[in-house]
Parts: C-alpha cells; sequence; structure tokens
C-alpha cells in the first residue's frame, strides 16, 4: 500500500469520521457528560436517542479519541473536554452543529450544483459501483495482505462467497496454479464478476455459483472457503454463514475469513468503528466464539491492518468427524 492508496483511503474515509463527531455534538453527548463518565443507557435516555445506534456511535467517538471507554461507561478526552463541552471558552460546537446541517447539505449536492442537465443516477450503475469498488481497494491493499499472509499451497478448490468482483479469486488463481474457485454470489453481480474473469484469461479456473446465502446452499467438495467482509456485526446472519460454510467444506477444509474487526475493547481501530455504525462490526472474540460455535477448530489471526481496517482469520473444518460435536 503506497503512500498516494493511504491519502485517497483516509479521504475516503474522512467525511465518516466527520459526521460521526457532528452527529455526536448535535445530540449534546460531550454537553451531557462533561466530567462525569455515563453508560449508554444513561446517555440514551438523556439524547432520547436509540440505544443500539447510539452504542455504535459512542464506539466510533472512542475511535477518533473524543471519549474514554471502560467498563461500558464513557467519559471525554482532554481534547473533548477543552472544545466539545458546551460553556467552555474554546467550545467548537456550534460551528461544527453548522457544518453538519446547511454546509453538509451544500457539499452533498455538489455533483448535481456542477452538472448542467443532472440526471438520477440508475440502480444498475449503483450496484456496479459498489462491486468494483471492492475491486478497487483490494488491488490498492487488501490483496497484498492476503497473498502475503494466508497460505493456500496444495488447495485445489475454493468457494468464494459473496466473491463480488472475483479479485481475491483472481489473485489467489495466479499465485496457486493448482487452485480453481467458484465464486458465490447473486445474479446481478456474477453478470459483472464474469466481464473480469474474461479479460483476466481466468475463465478455466474461475466457475460462477449462482445463489443467495439466505436461502441456498454453498455447495460442496471444497478444501477452502473465502469469506470476505460478509459477516458483519450481529445483523449479518453470520452464524447461519459460517454453519453452510462447514457444511461445506470437506474434512480438513481451511476457512478464510477478511473482516472489519473491533478489538476486545471497543475502542478502535479507527475503519471498523466507522463501519460498524454503518454496518455492523463484531469484536474480535465475538466472531471467534461465532466461528468455533460453527464447529471450526484452529482458529488464528494471520493478519491486521488498523489502518486499512483489514483482519484475516483462518479455521479448519476438523478431519476427525467425532471433533465437532453439536450441544
Amino acid at each position: 500500500m503506497d503512500d498516494g492508496f493511504k491519502y485517497i483511503h483516509n479521504l475516503t474515509w474522512g467525511y465518516r469520521a466527520a459526521r460521526t463527531l457532528q452527529t455526536a455534538v448535535r445530540l449534546g453527548v460531550f454537553t451531557k457528560i462533561a466530567d462525569t463518565s455515563m453508560d449508554t443507557q444513561e446517555l440514551a435516555e438523556k439524547c432520547g436517542a436509540n440505544y443500539e445506534m447510539l452504542e455504535r456511535l459512542l464506539i466510533g467517538c472512542a475511535s477518533l479519541g473524543f471519549l474514554e471507554r471502560r467498563g461500558g461507561r464513557y467519559s471525554n478526552t482532554a481534547v473533548s473536554r477543552k472544545y466539545l463541552v458546551e460553556g467552555g471558552p474554546l467550545y467548537q460546537g456550534d460551528i461544527i452543529c453548522h457544518s453538519s446541517r446547511g454546509a453538509w447539505d451544500a457539499w452533498d449536492a455538489l455533483p448535481d450544483a456542477i452538472l448542467v442537465s443532472p440526471a438520477p443516477e440508475s440502480p444498475q450503475r449503483a450496484h456496479r459501483d459498489f462491486i468494483m469498488g471492492m475491486d478497487n481497494i483490494t488491488r490498492g491493499g487488501r490483496g497484498g495482505i492476503f497473498l502475503d499472509n494466508i497460505d493456500l499451497r496444495g488447495r485445489e478448490l475454493m468457494f468464494d462467497i459473496g466473491g463480488g468482483p472475483r479479485t481475491y479469486s483472481i489473485l489467489a488463481c495466479g499465485k496457486y496454479t493448482k487452485l480453481k474457485s467458484v465464486i458465490f454470489d447473486i445474479p446481478e453481480t456474477i453478470k459483472i464478476a464474469r466481464q473480469v474473469v474474461k479479460r483476466e484469461n481466468m475463465d478455466e479456473r474461475i466457475a460462477f455459483r449462482e445463489g443467495s446465502w439466505d436461502s441456498d446452499d454453498f455447495g460442496s467438495g471444497a478444501d477452502t472457503v473465502l469469506m470476505s467482509n460478509i459477516l458483519h456485526g450481529k445483523g449479518s446472519n453470520a452464524a447461519m454463514k459460517l454453519e453452510k460454510a462447514y457444511k461445506s467444506l470437506k474434512k480438513g477444509g481451511l476457512l478464510v475469513i477478511q473482516e472489519f474487526i473491533l478489538d476486545d475493547a471497543k475502542t478502535g481501530p479507527i475503519v471498523p468503528a466507522l463501519f460498524n455504525i454503518m454496518v455492523g462490526a463484531y469484536a474480535l472474540s465475538e466472531l471467534i466464539e461465532l466461528i468455533e460455535k460453527a464447529g471450526f477448530t484452529n482458529i488464528n489471526v494471520q493478519a491486521q491492518d488498523r489502518e486499512l481496517g483489514s483482519c484475516w482469520l483462518t479455521a479448519e473444518k476438523p478431519a476427525d468427524k467425532n471433533a465437532h460435536i453439536i450441544s
């Protein structure tokens, strides 16, 4: 990951950090805490806020250095006490609130303001941007972490679940010449992925399986299952997906997971904490517990890039059929 990519990456995540600060100030979080400490329930009652979403916001503020989180209670950091508590001589909350309303709306409308004849964006274009965006960030840095830290020697068949633009399959098949991959995804995503696979001359190595992880199995007979960024916290049905991954693997098969993962203190890293606000994210111990409950063993963190928010884990389906005991 070079400096140019880091610069662009930080800019694309910068508005998320700004919006987190703006929202916390508008809710009066820092002023209500002042010199005390509060738990999420106390703050939710004082702010008139939804408990779950406020908890995510507070974790985001902790990752950005505005709150300290200890034992489930939050207190202001020095910078928050100085600049974000109303009534202080250097209070900055008013200008932050201004930036979160009219100024924010003006910047949000900038593309339409520049265009002579703004046209509504098609759902197809929005979906393509999302899918190919996954390709962009993989090639920008995450793909290198994958190749450098995940050992697929001797593996022959990988199921790439929710494989999107198929980038990890292309990278893996390019490095491991005996490996073939099957991408499992919805039809509209596979349509995009087929074009890229053909362009990369990987037609003979990469196949496709259309389906929905909510209603379809992943297939059977794989010796590797890759699940990249599809286990996004409690709303992601992670337990169900992991159970299907377990069933699709041969005995001794390898599970590979990339995910936005919070540290167990839930104070960072920044990117997973911000991602958690809009989608969801597990703490490391929470995800490991789910992987264990699905029957996997030998769970290991293979790599973590805190700046990118990329954490890679592996686990194995036991070779001994008696090793997986469902209670």
